[in-house]
């Protein structure tokens, strides 16, 4: 009896290895730009919480909607990156899926948003009042070093889009290799008796 098992990441040899590698050290250094979103909005919660009392519901008040923002983009980046270096460690179709179509989504959302704040000049005041003043502080920041802030997006944008290339890329080597098993020749076992049973003699 022929048992088919499930080979993917098996047979792709050091191609995939250097890939998922790759993927690895890719999300590594993504790792930083979502820890320091989680302590930037850390720090603007300590600063808050020196001259007001702050609870764990309070995260969901208009008023400190900035750093519970940044917080959730923070915490679910980091979420996604974790998925991004199992996947290259377990390096499996499904667990890829996993990893590709959130950052697929992430990476629209990033390029819309983008392209709002650049056709909409007045998109400041669509936003809701910052009680802790940090949006303030931040874009203060961006306006008097522009030019580091765009590289530093820009940076951060070809990493996430070279980390998708590779992960559908592996996801397509795997692909490819399953649908090489699959259209192997198959073939029955005839099963035989061991014991014949033979003719009795005339």
């Amino acid at each position: 009896m022929v048992r088919r098992q499930s080979r993917e990441g098996r047979g792709l040899g050091w191609p995939a290895c250097c890939l998922g590698s790759l993927l690895k050290l890719l999300a590594f250094l993504q790792a930083f730009a979502a820890v320091s979103a989680l302590i930037y909005a850390a720090w603007i919660l300590s600063r808050w919480a020196r001259h007001h009392q702050l609870h764990l519901r309070d995260l969901l008040s208009p008023d400190l909607w900035f750093p519970s923002l940044v917080m959730a983009a923070g915490i679910f980046y980091c979420l996604l990156l974790l998925a991004g270096y199992l996947a290259a460690e377990i390096n499996t179709g499904c667990c890829l899926c996993f990893y590709t179509i959130p950052a697929m989504a992430m990476m629209l959302l990033e390029a819309a948003l983008a392209a709002h704040l650049a056709l909409n000049q007045h998109w400041i005041q669509e936003l809701p009042e910052d009680r802790t003043g940090e949006l303030h502080n931040l874009l203060s920041f961006i306006h008097n070093n522009l030019d580091l802030c765009k590289w530093a997006a820009l940076a951060i944008f070809a990493t996430q889009a070279l980390s998708l290339l590779l992960a559908m890329t592996l996801r397509a080597m795997l692909s490819a290799r399953t649908m090489d098993y699959d259209s192997d020749e198959d073939f029955v076992v005839i099963r035989r008796p061991l014991l014949v049973a033979q003719p009795p003699a005339p």
